[in-house]
């Protein structure tokens, strides 16, 4: 199976991605999307996606849970979210790390269950290459994903793994995943940050 952990829906304040959209796209291209919002599991439920996440702002920039049992409040300290993930039993995976633009990017060093080694929106090559060396280093499950926030961005990056039914089995075949990774124009930063804007307004 063809799975994008990473993927952004209306539910974010940086995205206009329809749930339809996102599942008529990911239909045809035979990917099973994860919505991934910012700081609200809205989307995710809605679309009831296989594994229920969060991308959640910290004090301390972003990280995302996985097979959460709830919403998460953003803006807590690193440390007290990472506790919360805990006490749900969700998995730690931490998006875009090492990326220098990106203010959203972890500013404290952790040791997480799976590593976004390839992350669309990036840009340049270094980032990518440091947390590929930093999950090597620690043995840390590597991971990549879209981070779809428009139409043209769902599909350039996904993880083929045996199918799961199950955290455990997840984590199993993510060890022996296999990843299809294509970089997103540049164009797509500014218009989200259009679409930021207009939803301010």
């Amino acid at each position: 199976m063809k799975i994008d952990l990473h993927i952004h829906s209306k539910y974010s304040k940086d995205s206009i991605l329809g749930l339809n959209t996102i599942k008529k796209i990911c239909n045809k291209k035979q990917i099973i999307p994860i919505i991934t919002d910012h700081n609200t599991i809205k989307g995710n439920k809605k679309f009831k996606c296989k594994i229920l996440t969060e991308e959640i702002k910290t004090q301390d920039g972003e990280i995302i849970g996985l097979f959460m049992t709830e919403e998460i409040k953003p803006f807590l300290s690193l440390e007290e979210t990472l506790d919360i993930l805990k006490q749900q039993d969700a998995l730690v995976m931490v998006p875009h790390p090492f990326d220098n633009i990106r203010r959203s990017t972890l500013k404290k060093t952790i040791i997480p269950d799976i590593m976004e080694v390839f992350n669309s929106r990036t840009i340049g090559k270094e980032s990518e290459r440091k947390a590929f060396d930093f999950a090597n280093k620690n043995k840390i499950l590597k991971s990549v994903g879209s981070d779809a926030h428009t139409r043209i961005e769902v599909g350039s990056a996904y993880n083929i793994i045996e199918d799961f039914n199950s955290k455990k089995e997840f984590l199993n075949n993510l060890k022996k995943a296999k990843f299809f990774c294509k970089k997103s124009p540049l164009v797509v930063h500014p218009y989200t940050t259009l679409i930021k804007f207009i939803k301010k307004l």
